[in-house]
């Protein structure tokens, strides 16, 4: 490159930009006329431009059409018989690329836009992915799950019920706390009257008892006094005797 800024590409370079050649050595040259960075993306956009510059340098360019009806190598040979091997250029002024510069501008915005939304997309297939796998390793146990929780759920239900129920409980119980008063002295009395009862029906029975055992002596001594006399005690038969005196009651 030259002091003023010149810079010399090979005529073929040259000749590339102007059949509109995609390769390496294009970019270059389209880079150097811009002042930035080409992308391979955007050598259509820009060559068109500096096409036009490589013209106001080079007039003899004007003439120059490839038509793709010989091989781009042929046609670069018969032009560099005639204009030289080397060609040399400047960059094109900075107000004249303004425009090129925002159109790249919003190339490169795009650009990174997709780039954004590739890596997103990437990151959301891959956390699909995981999901499915995830479901899959779980799904021997979506059943398990489902009968733990009917199980949970009418466990709850039967809790309700049961809460329900110490609720009715304790209030029942309530209504009756403080009102059951217990009273030794009350309790001794009454234990002591139950017992005084049972030992005076207890006498009562014993003195009936031996009433009938002396009735049944005497009467015992009278029929063998009786017997002993050859006679009939009074007591027999369904009376006394009676107003013959037979004995017989009647």
């Amino acid at each position: 490159m030259s002091d003023d800024g010149r810079k010399i590409f090979s005529m073929e370079t040259a000749l590339g930009v102007i059949a509109e050649q995609e390769n390496p050595q294009v970019r270059d040259l389209l880079a150097f006329a811009i002042g930035r960075p080409v992308c391979k993306c955007c050598i259509k956009a820009v060559s068109p431009m500096v096409k036009g510059w490589l013209m106001c340098l080079q007039p003899n360019f004007f003439n120059l059409q490839y038509n793709g009806s010989v091989s781009f190598t042929i046609w670069a040979e018969e032009q560099k018989a005639k204009f030289g091997d080397n060609v040399s250029i400047t960059p094109i002024p900075a107000n004249d690329a303004k425009g090129m510069h925002a159109l790249l501008d919003l190339v490169d915005e795009a650009k990174n836009t997709a780039t954004e939304k590739t890596e997103e997309a990437d990151a959301a297939n891959e956390a699909a992915e995981a999901a499915k796998a995830e479901a899959k390793a779980l799904a021997p146990f979506k059943q398990k799950t489902e009968d733990l929780q009917k199980k949970v759920t009418s466990l709850e239900e039967t809790n309700k019920g049961l809460t329900a129920d110490m609720a009715k409980m304790k209030t029942e119980i309530a209504a009756f706390d403080g009102k059951v008063a217990i009273n030794d002295n009350e309790i001794e009395k009454a234990v002591k009257d139950i017992i005084t009862k049972a030992v005076g029906s207890m006498s009562f029975a014993a003195a009936g008892a031996a009433g009938a055992a002396a009735g049944a002596a005497a009467a015992v001594e009278e029929v063998a006094a009786v017997e002993e006399a050859g006679g009939v005690p009074d007591t027999f038969g369904f009376g006394t005797s009676g107003s013959d005196g037979d004995g017989f009651g009647f």
